[in-house]
């Protein structure tokens, strides 16, 4: 009986850890989209930045959201990001970008910032691709 309860136990812990982890594993290994390429941007008031770029779609997920951070690793704060261009459905390749407003200054942007594209390719977990920085 004993035997039981710890592979039952292992087996929960396994995948609690996977929900947990999954998604970033997931997205490192097999990414959905490129690294983002920020082709042209400019500053709007004092703490936004309105910027264009380009990436492409590398695999076929249903997009989530996206959030852009300030900082790196463990310590960074989430930004504002609204996107002026509007709801698109975006087909596998190539695609551009903008106007995206983030709440950052350029430099902040350009410096310190990293964005995460979240998307569902599975009932398991969203994946989660770095998407700038």
């Amino acid at each position: 009986m004993m035997a039981k309860q710890l592979i039952g136990a292992l087996l929960l812990t396994s995948a609690w850890f996977l929900s947990m982890v999954g998604g970033r594993i997931e997205g490192y290994f097999f990414p959905v989209t490129e690294i983002g390429v920020i082709e042209t941007h400019e500053a709007v008031g004092e703490t936004w930045t309105r910027i264009w770029g380009r990436s492409r779609r590398l695999r076929h997920c249903s997009f989530d959201h996206l959030s852009w951070y300030l900082g790196r690793g463990a310590e960074n704060s989430r930004a504002d990001l609204i996107f002026e261009e509007g709801t698109k459905l975006r087909g596998d390749g190539h695609f551009g970008f903008g106007p995206w407003l983030v709440q950052l200054t350029p430099a902040q942007l350009f410096e310190r910032s990293y964005a995460v594209v979240y998307h569902r390719c599975h009932p398991l977990w969203l994946t989660e691709t770095r998407f700038y920085g």
